[in-house]
């Protein structure tokens, strides 16, 4: 039997070197917070969030609403759709898109001409 010695390194190896592997900066400076858009999205949202219930409940109390919007959706009518969500009491612009499988509905919202949030409500039939 022979024995054979082959070199090796083992590499030592500084454990604290990757605990942060990437420099932090101490002291950050960071702006002032000004919430003012951020409860105004909020508001916003809640009068979004007023509308999508509207539509959403008057599609779940009346099925011959429901099959209006489903008719015109078969037969590429937007117009017709756009005014039969409207007539729900919609406040809030919207953008009402369809295919066979379902209603989609974007709802959006601005404050001092910057879009503030939207809010999509997706309807499946299908």
């Amino acid at each position: 039997m022979y024995v054979l010695w082959v070199p090796y390194y083992i590499p030592v190896v500084n454990p604290s070197q990757y605990l942060h592997p990437y420099p932090q900066p101490y002291n950050r400076i960071y702006p002032e917070v000004d919430e003012d858009l951020f409860v105004q999205s909020a508001s916003s949202m809640e009068r979004l969030m007023d509308d999508a219930r509207k539509v959403v409940e008057r599609i779940s109390h009346s099925h011959e609403f429901a099959n209006e919007v489903m008719g015109a959706a078969q037969e590429a009518d937007q117009t017709k759709i756009d005014t039969l969500i409207q007539s729900t009491g919609l406040e809030s612009p919207f953008k009402a898109e369809y295919n066979p499988d379902r209603l989609r509905l974007q709802l959006t919202s601005s404050y001092e001409q910057v879009e503030c949030c939207q809010l999509v409500v997706v309807l499946r039939w299908r």
